[in-house]
């Protein structure tokens, strides 16, 4: 199987420790990770691929700071996003890729749910084109083996031995300590939510539209939005990214390829 990765943030492989050793595909990240503090962290993503045998391919998809997507989404300029699809389709295309796994939607931050929407519309225009890809998604802040989703969804799931869920565990440690600050609180923070031993299951689950390809309006207030508030109103932020902005992008996407 050839397999395309498609992930918003640096960091985000280590999620797929085991499955990326296994499967060696080709792999995209649309940011840096240089978010408030401005300092890239693609340098140990980089080492991470290159250990796990994955093919990082910055000539289709060149990683961008947080803030070019950030300010694509509030002025409602979908050039680079247009780019990226058309580029990711292209190589799925030219490759014969035959699966794409990415981010989920999952309301957390704007550039996961962007991630999960490209993911989403290059399966949908490869399969215009004639050629059908599987389209496979993971949990990113979710629990990462939910019961619940294992018993009622479509998934692949790889599972880690001891020693595999110790290496794992200590790569998302040391790649955490080495920012600091909220990605390592975060971490800490899913590691006491969901128990270690969740991230001894990779699983991969069977895409589904987003709601903004749906045009579905969210069941709460996304947690990026209450986020974007608590920013603005402390002098760090200027505007407050919205579900709203995101659908922007969704609709023209879904426009006829160019």
């Amino acid at each position: 199987m050839k397999s395309l990765v498609i992930a918003a943030h640096s960091g985000h492989e280590l999620l797929l420790w085991k499955w990326l050793r296994n499967e060696r595909p080709d792999f995209v990240v649309l940011t840096n990770g240089a978010g408030s503090s401005g300092v890239p962290r693609l340098d140990p993503t980089l080492a991470n691929l290159a250990g796990a045998g994955a093919n990082w391919l910055p000539e289709v998809v060149q990683p961008v700071a947080d803030a070019d997507i950030y300010r694509g989404l509030l002025e409602g300029d979908s050039r680079l996003f247009a780019r990226w699809l058309e580029a990711l389709t292209t190589h799925v295309l030219a490759r014969g890729i035959d699966c794409i796994v990415a981010d989920e939607a999952e309301d957390y931050n704007p550039s996961h749910d962007l991630c999960r929407l490209l993911a989403n519309q290059v399966a949908a225009r490869c399969a215009a084109r004639g050629h059908a890809v599987a389209a496979f998604g993971y949990p990113t802040v979710g629990h990462p083996s939910p019961p619940a989703r294992l018993a009622a969804e479509q998934h692949l799931m790889i599972e880690l031995d001891e020693r595999e869920l110790q290496a794992k565990l200590d790569d998302m440690h040391g790649y955490a300590r080495s920012f600091g600050g909220q990605l390592e609180r975060e971490l800490d923070g899913f590691i006491a939510e969901f128990g270690a031993r969740a991230y001894g299951r990779e699983c991969l689950f069977a895409a589904q539209p987003t709601r903004y390809e749906r045009a579905e309006a969210a069941l709460a207030k996304p947690a990026f939005e209450i986020f974007g508030e608590e920013r603005v109103a402390a002098g760090v932020y200027r505007h407050v990214i919205r579900g709203a902005h995101l659908q922007a992008v969704a609709d023209r996407l879904r426009g006829p390829a160019r």
